[in-house]
């Protein structure tokens, strides 16, 4: 869990800007980047915190309360992103930043299950598939926060 990146998106000024429809859309934009940093700032301080209940010596029934938090927050961010209003011109990137993020919440219901059945073996595949899951998710993620952030400064 330690490989999650943060996802911070890129708030471009809007200076200059004279126009009332361009300052509307700036506004917009604006607002659509400061409530996905909201979401994303709340989901990271969560995984934060869990992470930090992850040891060597964790218990399969202490990681599986601990993967329903993680769970957990990510079905919270993933609500937090569906409620947020993307400007048009993003909204393909941002049911795709939607899915992706929901990508961790299959990736670590599938850990739970093998914490679940509390055969060391299976839990030790486990925690190694949910390493790579959630390094090749966040990957995916910051794509497509950059393809975000370059829409946003293209924009502005």
């Amino acid at each position: 869990m330690r490989g999650l990146l943060p996802v911070l998106l890129i708030v471009a000024a809007a200076a200059g800007v004279t126009a009332c429809g361009a300052d509307k859309t700036a506004e917009e934009r604006n607002t659509y980047a400061d409530q996905v940093n909201r979401a994303q700032s709340d989901f990271a301080q969560s995984f934060k915190s869990l992470s930090k209940r992850i040891t060597r010596t964790t218990t399969p029934s202490r990681g599986r309360r601990t993967l329903q938090g993680f769970e957990d927050a990510v079905d919270n961010v993933v609500v937090d992103l569906r409620r947020i209003d993307a400007p048009s011109d993003l909204q393909p990137l941002h049911r795709r930043l939607i899915g992706e993020i929901a990508g961790y919440g299959r990736a670590i219901h599938r850990a739970k299950l093998a914490f679940a059945t509390a055969s060391p073996q299976r839990i030790l595949r486990a925690q190694s598939a949910l390493v790579s899951s959630t390094t090749e998710i966040s990957a995916r993620i910051n794509r497509t926060i950059a393809a975000i952030n370059r829409r946003l400064q293209a924009k502005t």
